[in-house]
């Protein structure tokens, strides 16, 4: 029998965190096929009835052990739970200090009705952790764990699962349980990076703020774009190259391919840079042509700012540079999610406008066991480290074991391939779906890379579409005075004592969004840590330290 009351309880308790929840159950009728039996223990199971079947959502006897045993299980950290039922499994987890956050992924707003009639579950929805998400599509769900799971401050992503109310709802449960499998992985990948060079990052953007006043380069539009990758197939297709370049193609060349192109007389209109180490000088050695324009990514070394006044920076998707994109001057946005600067020169060539894009030496893989073309700056690079008791070939193979390579043949030739670069490739196959252009990979010794045409419009191929300068914009403030700002307001945040759930709800948007940039330096605090909060104020300390010590 459903209990008016009840529901009115847990009604109240559910607005404080889900008001738009809250907002719309009264208007759902409850599901007419949940009931509620008691168990042999007494506490009240709910019985879902589908097809002429009785689901039981916990045990008949003692659900609430049997809730303490699926907790005990359970992993530490942000816990994914499929499905909700009575909830004595998530009562459980919640007592655990170490789950940090509980998303809870539902069929049905009509059987979460029917539930909260039913069942006493204030506790569960008055705890800032939890997270009710009704009836998400896979990709809505994927979309809210990646808008809501911080690595840095809720330690571990993993699920669980009621089994009992999974097998009432199997094909929906398991299509949304399979369009989170690949994001831990992908998580973590990116949560390793940050780890290693969160602090670098923001070192080298803060010190680049001052050069991003004085140069800003435009980039015109370029419909028909080349785009070297260093990869060993690079040095036979060359010819092509110089060619398409000749007949007024624009050249997009990768840091890492330069040296081989300066080597063959090759002058590229563009050279693209992503990688904020140091080593990256190594690419420039051989110099850069005063003709070409230099794309950097604010976070690049300091260093190749001063190789040319032809300069373009760009933002990226980390925080701090997205922060200063809007309050200190807009610089156009690259996606780097594919973690190479492959995929960053294509996003670039979309960026530009460029309808026909031809991709060169990106073998994403080592052919015949060679890791880039002659004439890049690894060869030097090793041959200056090689010695008596460790050749420049053994530096190149230490270089490939290091990522568990896999070898592969076709009778003809060979080569070793790895996961990393199978990600690679992956990502930037994934991302090319949604590009408005035509990717054309020129045919190598490499792992063919898949794409798709799109038929050009009209006769001339031309869209009609303008297609604006790429530039930075205009310097809203000073960046001294963009600093003190930005540290100030970092000084005015409250502790991060509690909850972070709770923390986060009580910043207004300003204060979050400057909370939000200190994450990739907290995550290289994090293991020296007692936990994820205290890894943030870590960072925060740091972060203002540095700051101080800019000259101004």
């Amino acid at each position: 029998m459903a209990d008016e009351s009840l529901f009115n309880r847990n009604l109240v308790t559910l607005g404080i965190r889900h008001r738009e929840l809250a907002a719309i159950l009264p208007e759902i009728p409850a599901n007419p096929d949940l009931s509620i039996i008691k168990s042999r223990k007494g506490p009240l199971v709910p019985v879902l009835r589908r097809e002429g079947h009785a689901f039981p959502m916990h045990s008949r006897f003692d659900p609430v052990s049997e809730g303490n045993r699926i907790a005990e299980e359970a992993p530490e950290g942000y816990l994914i739970a499929f499905g909700l039922g009575g909830a004595y499994h998530l009562k459980a987890l919640l007592k655990k200090q170490t789950v940090t956050g509980l998303m809870v992924v539902e069929k049905d707003l009509s059987l979460l009705r029917a539930i909260l009639e039913l069942i006493d579950l204030t506790g569960l929805l008055s705890d800032s952790r939890v997270l009710l998400v009704i009836d998400p599509t896979p990709e809505d769900l994927s979309r809210i764990v990646l808008d809501r799971y911080l690595p840095v401050l809720y330690g571990n992503l993993g699920s669980i699962t009621l089994r009992s109310r999974w097998d009432s709802n199997p094909d929906w449960f398991t299509r949304r349980a399979e369009a989170l499998r690949g994001l831990p992985e992908a998580l973590g990948r990116d949560y390793t990076v940050q780890t290693r060079f969160g602090r670098r990052w923001f070192v080298h953007t803060i010190l680049n703020l001052s050069r991003s006043e004085k140069v800003s380069a435009i980039l015109p539009p370029a419909r028909r774009l080349l785009i070297t990758a260093a990869g060993p197939s690079l040095e036979q297709q060359l010819p092509e190259i110089q060619e398409k370049h000749s007949k007024g193609a624009t050249l997009l060349a990768t840091d890492t391919s330069l040296p081989l192109l300066i080597s063959r007389g090759i002058t590229p209109d563009i050279v693209i840079s992503i990688d904020c180490q140091v080593v990256s000088y190594h690419h420039f050695l051989k110099g850069l042509p005063r003709s070409t324009v230099l794309v950097l990514d604010l976070a690049s070394p300091p260093v190749l700012t001063r190789l040319t006044d032809k300069i373009l920076f760009f933002s990226s998707g980390h925080p701090f540079s997205l922060y200063l994109n809007r309050l200190y001057r807009p610089f156009p946005i690259l996606n780097l999610s594919g973690g190479n600067v492959t995929h960053a020169a294509v996003s670039l060539a979309q960026a530009a406008g460029a309808k026909e894009v031809h991709l060169y030496g990106a073998d994403f893989s080592y052919p015949f066991g060679q890791a880039y073309a002659r004439g890049t700056y690894i060869y030097p690079y090793f041959q200056s480290r090689s010695e008596r008791t460790g050749s420049s070939e053994d530096s190149f193979w230490k270089f490939i074991r290091g990522s568990h390579p896999r070898r592969e043949s076709n009778g003809e030739m060979w080569r070793i391939r790895t996961s990393f670069m199978d990600h690679y490739r992956e990502s930037l196959e994934d991302a090319v779906e949604s590009m408005n252009l035509n990717l054309i990979p020129a045919a190598g010794s490499g792992v063919p890379i898949r794409h798709r045409y799109i038929k050009k419009q009209g006769s001339t191929g031309k869209s009609g579409r303008v297609i604006p300068l790429l530039s930075a914009g205009p310097i809203t403030i000073r960046w001294k005075d963009f600093l003190e700002d930005y540290a100030g307001r970092l000084e005015s945040l409250p502790p991060l004592n509690g909850p972070p759930q709770d923390y986060l709800a009580e910043l207004g948007t300003e204060n979050r969004q400057a909370w939000a940039t200190l994450l990739p330096s907290a995550a290289t605090f994090r293991s020296d840590s007692k936990d994820g909060p205290s890894s943030v104020e870590d960072a925060r300390k740091w972060t203002l330290g540095r700051i101080r010590q800019i000259p101004r």
